[in-house]
């Protein structure tokens, strides 16, 4: 069975979304229509961001801190999320989600050993990744998890991670991304064991950096320059992100 979900922003995240600067999109509830998709995925493409119009697709823009999940060129699920701190920035990447793992164990860097103090964490809810882990296809340590700290989700600015990205909504993305209903995502969780389910097929996948980027009305927002890439460039820092993120077992 298909899972659905509610279209568009929460009143909260709405709030936080107008905090990052910018023209606030349209309060929570409002009678306005969407956008048509050929006008909204008109404003992605115009930021470089190229929706396609079959299958399953995910982005996720690190100077919004949101992820919008896309099945056949619509949008069905918009999270919030946390992104590298500037120190350890969130790289742009091409990518796609290949697994959904449950209940992961969490193996710090050496970095995050020597310097922090970071140790072994086995599954269960002190665990820093969560319940739930999407393995991206790269070769720089990078994914997107769930998250034992879900304090940081109400933050207006949300560059807080060591460079993998933290999704609030993580459970609901798992039911769709593994074509699941969310009481099976709880009862795979609730069973304790650390379970690795691949995806049928994997589902493209885009980090992108753009201040600018349009909201859940279609208009184009201006966010802030979270790593000043206005005036460093944009390679900078991409393996830096990925020396610093934690690996999941």
């Amino acid at each position: 069975m298909r899972v659905s979900f509610t279209l568009g922003f929460t009143a909260a995240a709405l709030l936080l979304l107008a905090a990052c600067g910018g023209n606030p999109p349209d309060p929570a509830g409002s009678t306005a229509p969407p956008p048509p998709r050929d006008e909204r995925n008109a404003a992605l493409r115009e930021v470089g961001v190229d929706v396609p119009a079959r299958g399953k697709f995910v982005v996720v823009n690190i100077p919004s801190f949101e992820l919008i999940a896309f099945e056949n060129g619509t949008p069905v699920l918009r999270s919030r999320v946390v992104v590298g701190r500037k120190a350890t920035p969130t790289p742009e990447l091409a990518t796609a989600i290949a697994a959904v793992k449950f209940n992961p164990s969490w193996t710090p860097t050496p970095a995050m050993v020597r310097w922090e103090g970071a140790r072994f964490m086995p599954p269960g809810p002190h665990n820093p990744l969560g319940r739930v882990l999407f393995e991206l296809d790269n070769d720089q340590l990078i994914f997107m998890h769930d998250t034992n700290d879900r304090s940081y989700f109400d933050k207006a600015s949300r560059a807080f991670s060591h460079g993998c990205v933290r999704v609030e909504q993580a459970r609901e993305l798992a039911a769709w991304a593994l074509d699941m209903t969310r009481p099976e995502i709880d009862a795979a969780i609730a069973a304790g064991a650390t379970r690795r389910v691949p995806l049928a097929a994997e589902i493209p996948t885009r980090l992108v950096y753009r201040t600018r980027f349009p909201d859940a009305a279609g208009r184009l927002v201006d966010h802030p320059d979270v790593y000043g890439r206005g005036t460093v460039a944009q390679a900078a820092g991409g393996h830096e992100g990925a020396e610093h993120c934690s690996a999941a077992l």
